[in-house]
């Protein structure tokens, strides 16, 4: 109908400006003989006839409809149409299984898989109606409840509960026909296996979810009208199976290679981070001998130490440890570092110094994160040194020409961020040291490696260990230290990180 409609319009046009084309000229020749009489009347009424026949072609061109034989193709046409729709909808079973398969291939590896996962499950009955489906996850060669979905009484596809009385029943049935040996190896179990819920009724079938021979879930189905399973019905489960398996083997790479690379790309940054705000080398100031000694561990614990020159020939030399490890760590410490030298220049003394910190780390709600910190103050050629702990080790002095050792008794205040406004400030301790003194400052870790062999270092026993030491300088006494305290084995992979640092008069 479509192609003889579209050879008659250009006709019908063509037609209409034939007899409008006559119907000017008729026109025109009408105008000239009643306004001149130099046409004459025998051409004059030709004209008028012209005009008129032309009048009503125009007329019935414009207004007719289509003839009855024209119709009747449009007609054809429609049930053709029609005919169409009822294929469609003959497909719609096709259509809605080709959904589910894109919902499960097209589901993230995240919280909401399950969730997907017993949408899909859902749209299984509206396909099935006679039938209830149950999914079991296989962990270790155990099963456990994943997901199911059935009709309601309203004809609405609805999920089922962990607790319902079907599922503990489909789990004996299911532990009957597959023993745990097949349950680990999916090899074992190929094919779908029928099962009865009644004597005489084999009413239920058993699908493997399984890829590359790994065995991820069971699907059981029951038929609720009839026992019987169509070759079409079978072949969509054992493909919805199929699409399942890949989307959870999907999910276990994709699991697998994100920890994996998180955890490669999180250790390379938390290196990287702190590798630029450690000193790898300690800073001299004159009138003193100062060293260095550290180890992280492939975690990073969480040591940290620093250098801060101030104006008055001062230097702040800061030893902490934060209570995280690892990525954590190095990002609190960034921010830890970034308020040391935003507030060391407007501070007069360490003690300042970790208050106006404290106020600060404790108004930040956010961090769950706490550090130990000692804050020591020496000054170029000035044997005295002032310093501030917050819930740090105690440091040592050393007073070999003196003879003995002794651990500095101090205001030991708790971490910074570790408790609200309104415990007592930190206080600041003047210690006097002598020709030849020292002052030793250290981390946890640097006497936990001793641990590990059956014992456990405390500062006595660092305070014995130390007094046997002669004088000599401070990278020496830290290599004798190191030889002692930590086991070749840790030196280069600490288990923990380990910091020293020891600064003596000159």
């Amino acid at each position: 109908m479509r192609e003889n409609h579209k050879q008659e319009n250009p006709l019908k046009l063509r037609l209409i400006k034939i007899s409008l084309g006559l119907l000017i000229v008729s026109f025109l020749v009408l105008v000239r003989e009643l306004g001149w009489h130099d046409i004459g009347v025998w051409p004059a009424a030709i004209s008028l006839t012209i005009l008129l026949a032309n009048t009503v072609t125009i007329v019935y061109l414009a207004t007719h409809s289509p003839t009855p034989q024209n119709r009747q193709p449009e007609s054809a046409s429609l049930s053709g149409t029609e005919l169409s729709t009822d294929q469609t909808a003959g497909a719609g079973t096709e259509i809605d299984a080709t959904s589910i398969h894109y919902l499960l291939h097209f589901a993230e590896t995240d919280s909401a898989l399950n969730k997907r996962i017993n949408r899909a499950l859902c749209m299984l009955p509206e396909l099935m109606p006679d039938k209830i489906f149950v999914l079991f996850s296989v962990t270790e060669g155990h099963l456990e409840y994943a997901g199911g979905a059935r009709l309601n009484s309203r004809n609405k596809s609805e999920t089922i509960e962990a607790a319902d009385n079907l599922i503990d029943e489909l789990t004996s049935r299911i532990n009957n026909c597959v023993d745990s040996h097949t349950l680990r190896h999916s090899d074992k179990f190929l094919k779908p296996l029928s099962f009865s819920r009644n004597e005489n009724i084999e009413d239920g079938l058993l699908l493997p979810v399984a890829h590359n021979d790994k065995l991820f879930a069971i699907m059981a189905v029951i038929a609720t009208a009839s026992n019987k399973f169509d070759k079409s019905e079978i072949d969509l489960l054992r493909h919805f199976c199929c699409s399942m398996a890949i989307l959870l083997n999907n999910q276990r790479i994709s699991g697998e290679f994100s920890d994996a690379y998180q955890v490669a790309a999180e250790n390379q940054l938390t290196h990287k981070l702190f590798a630029e705000q450690l000193p790898t080398a300690a800073v001299s100031i004159p009138g003193w001998d100062i060293a260095q000694l550290a180890g992280y561990s492939s975690e990073h614990s969480g040591d940290f130490h620093d250098y801060i020159s101030l104006p008055g020939n001062r230097m702040l030399i800061i030893v902490g440890k934060t209570s995280g490890k690892g990525l954590k760590a190095a990002l609190y410490l960034t921010r830890l570092r970034t308020m040391l030298s935003c507030l060391c220049e407007t501070c007069s003394s360490p003690a300042e110094l970790l208050n106006n910190l404290s106020v600060r780390l404790t108004g930040e709600k956010s961090l769950d994160l706490f550090a130990s910190l000692i804050v020591l103050q020496v000054r170029a050629n000035d044997r005295n040194l002032t310093l501030a702990v917050a819930g740090h080790a105690m440091p040592l002095i050393n007073r070999p020409r003196s003879g003995y050792v002794e651990i500095a008794q101090l205001a030991g205040g708790v971490p910074l961020g570790l408790f609200n406004q309104g415990v007592e400030p930190y206080q600041n301790q003047v210690i006097q040291l002598l020709p030849g003194d020292g002052i030793l400052i250290y981390t946890d870790g640097a006497i936990d490696f001793s641990g590990s062999q059956g014992s456990r270092f405390g500062s006595e026993d660092l305070k014995v260990l130390l007094d046997k030491m002669p004088e000599q300088y401070a990278d020496d006494l830290l290599a004798n230290l190191a030889d002692q305290l930590i086991p070749d084995k840790f030196r280069e992979k600490p288990l923990e990180d380990y910091t020293f640092i020891y600064a003596s008069t000159e």
